[in-house]
């Protein structure tokens, strides 16, 4: 679909030129566009800045300064994409109709002593003023994506905000009601069964060993609902730590994966903002999960780097190798997309590609901006 064709601006000294480009725009068109005419580049540069215009046909030869140097020159009035300029230039200067391409030009047209360029005129005009509305049309869009982009980010951060406000809560709630409930249910109950057996019913004596397996049961469960609520240590002692605990508490699992930690020097120490600590640590935890479930690895390794301004971490395994419709994100699989998700949130990049050789590698990169 033709761009609308509004109004257009001839620059030529020669008045004959002028007239021929204005009956070629003008003459059969069923809706034609205003033609505005320059006679030298001082006029062009005044009307550019002046009026809108949807395509500008100049002429390479004016008596004031050449076609070149008036593009560099032409003020654009806050368009976000230039206004097309259509060069014309005689049979002995098409290397400079070259050179005005490289510089931005739209187009170029030879006039030839025949004047078969005349009929080509409204041709390259809409041809260039469709091309205008195309780059318009995607700069918005990609503005669109920006804009979507950003507030995403930020109502990830809200998310993550309250995601650790909730759960915080959460773990108190768990710590401080069901957990000092389970503990004081514990007591009691095994006060009771410290009592002699003269004392105890029959039936108690039968239930004993089943009430004892369900009340280490809820305590285990209540203790690992809160690991996974509140990452253990983070917040006190800092990621290296946290990630410690996390191989650590994974250890035992029944995969007997090798699980190890790689610091590079200062950062068993190293304290990084809490929001970004928290993504990392997020992120790591996400990773390895994918990597225990999925890819049925011998060796999960993570390896922290960084500085106080800066932080790289990786999380590396020997598995299958992720396949390519995971790293993409599946329906109803969230879990590459919260690792990046959490990552642009502090304004990290992340990356997750399948190795050359074996595994997978996930790998989230913050520097302070």
């Amino acid at each position: 679909m033709n761009a609308p064709l509004d109004c257009v601006l001839v620059v030529d000294d020669d008045e004959v030129d002028r007239l021929i480009c204005r009956h070629a725009l003008t003459h059969g068109a069923s809706v034609s566009p205003e033609v505005v005419e320059a006679c030298s580049a001082r006029e062009a540069i005044a009307l550019a800045g002046a009026r809108h215009f949807d395509c500008i046909l100049l002429d390479y030869r004016l008596p004031d300064m050449n076609g070149l140097e008036l593009m560099g020159l032409l003020p654009q009035r806050s368009e976000d994409v230039p206004v097309p300029v259509v060069m014309l230039t005689g049979a002995r200067d098409l290397a400079v109709a070259v050179e005005a391409m490289r510089q931005g030009a739209s187009d170029y047209l030879v006039k030839d002593v025949e004047g078969n360029y005349q009929s080509l005129i409204p041709v390259v005009t809409q041809r260039a003023a469709n091309e205008r509305n195309l780059r318009r049309e995607k700069l918005r869009a990609e503005r669109a994506l920006e804009r979507y982009r950003i507030e995403l980010q930020h109502l990830t951060r809200k998310l993550m905000a309250q995601e650790k406000i909730t759960t915080r809560r959460l773990a108190q709630a768990l710590h401080d009601h069901l957990g000092q409930t389970l503990a004081a249910l514990r007591l009691g109950f095994d006060a009771v069964t410290a009592a002699p057996a003269d004392r105890r019913g029959e039936a108690f004596d039968r239930q004993s060993p089943r009430m004892t397996r369900l009340i280490d049961q809820a305590v285990h469960e209540v203790r690992r609902v809160l690991v996974e609520l509140r990452p253990p240590m983070l917040d006190d002692a800092g990621l290296a730590a946290a990630l410690d605990n996390e191989l650590r508490s994974r250890s035992s699992d029944p995969e007997r994966v090798a699980l190890r930690l790689d610091l590079a020097p200062d950062c068993a120490s190293q304290r990084w903002p809490a929001d970004v600590e928290y993504a990392a640590f997020m992120v790591a935890r996400e990773a390895l999960s994918n990597a225990l479930q999925h890819a049925n690895p011998a060796t999960v390794q993570l390896r922290v780097e960084g500085g106080p301004d800066c932080l790289d971490l990786l999380i590396e395994d020997d598995g299958r190798g992720i396949d390519e419709t995971r790293r993409a994100g599946r329906p109803g699989h969230l879990g590459l997309v919260g690792i990046r998700e959490r990552a642009s949130a502090i304004g990290a990049t992340c990356t997750v590609q399948r190795n050359e050789v074996s595994g997978t590698s996930v790998r989230m990169h913050w520097k302070r901006p």
